[in-house]
């Protein structure tokens, strides 16, 4: 079994046998996990450092019981933890870049799109709000979703144990969108009533007959789908309409799914190929 995964953003640069100090919720997430004193776990900081370490001598990672009680007496229940590095490695970004657009959506589906996308390998997220979409992101509060979609993203890394945590980009109002494309960007706009499969799009990849390109953008509209004068608009930039398949997927699931085929396509998720 893989080793935990403990997700700290101010994690040091460290080497081997340097000590590292976790405090906060990170600690707290490794005294309720329970970690014994002579057992590995991995500290990442979300930028492809990943450090395999063990609790220091005079370290403790008590359990739940013991944690409540000691905030009880001290409120030190996150009290910072002295980590001992044994080995250091770097998870390095795939190319091409993997980029979500996901339009805002209701009942937090757009949440659970980036989750799962995140365990599937997105790179980048990009939050829209689209001409259809329910949802909205009030500016008074667009900060603080935007501060939610991160921590969803750097639980769902740490969960599928990832030392890169992928990048949150600001939202992205109406047809501002476009902006966020790149030169070069391979942009496939998932639709409903597109003749082109996105598994036949992706062939080129697979077979090797065309270059990469820097980024593969998938775009995902809301619930009411993304209106037409956003495709044409999307067209016209360069983007290509795509048919997941023959069902219709909701906003919570289209794009994780499409992540997966193009992770398929890419051949990163099949053992390497002599």
């Amino acid at each position: 079994m893989s080793c935990s995964v403990f997700l700290d953003r101010s994690l040091p640069q460290a080497a081997v046998d340097d000590e590292v100090r976790v405090a906060g919720p990170v600690a707290h997430h490794i005294r309720v996990t329970r970690i014994g004193a002579d057992e590995e776990f991995d500290l990442v900081d979300g930028a492809g450092q990943r450090l395999r370490c063990v609790l220091a001598a005079d370290a403790s990672a008590d359990g739940p019981e013991d944690g409540r009680r000691r905030g009880r007496r001290r409120g030190a229940d996150d009290a910072p933890l002295t980590a001992r590095v044994r080995e250091v490695t770097r998870d390095e970004p795939g190319r091409p870049e993997l980029v979500l657009v996901q339009a805002l959506a209701k009942s937090g589906r757009d949440e659970q799109a980036i989750e799962s996308a995140t365990e599937m390998g997105v790179d980048r997220v990009v939050p829209w709000a689209a001409a259809r979409s329910i949802a909205a992101w009030p500016a008074a509060k667009e900060e603080r979703q935007h501060a939610k979609w991160r921590s969803l993203l750097d639980t769902a890394a740490q969960q599928s144990r990832r030392a890169l945590a992928p990048e949150l980009e600001p939202l992205a109002r109406g047809g501002a969108v476009r902006e966020r494309l790149h030169d070069g960007d391979r942009v496939l706009v998932l639709h409903e009533e597109a003749d082109l499969h996105l598994a036949d799009a992706l062939d080129e990849l697979a077979g090797g007959s065309a270059a990469l390109p820097e980024r593969i953008v998938l775009i995902v509209g809301p619930e009411g789908g993304i209106a037409p004068q956003e495709i044409e608009a999307l067209t016209d930039a360069g983007a290509a309409p795509v048919l997941l398949g023959r069902t219709v997927l909701r906003a919570s699931s289209a794009g994780p799914a499409g992540i997966a085929l193009v992770q398929a396509a890419l051949g990163r998720w099949r053992a390497p190929r002599p």
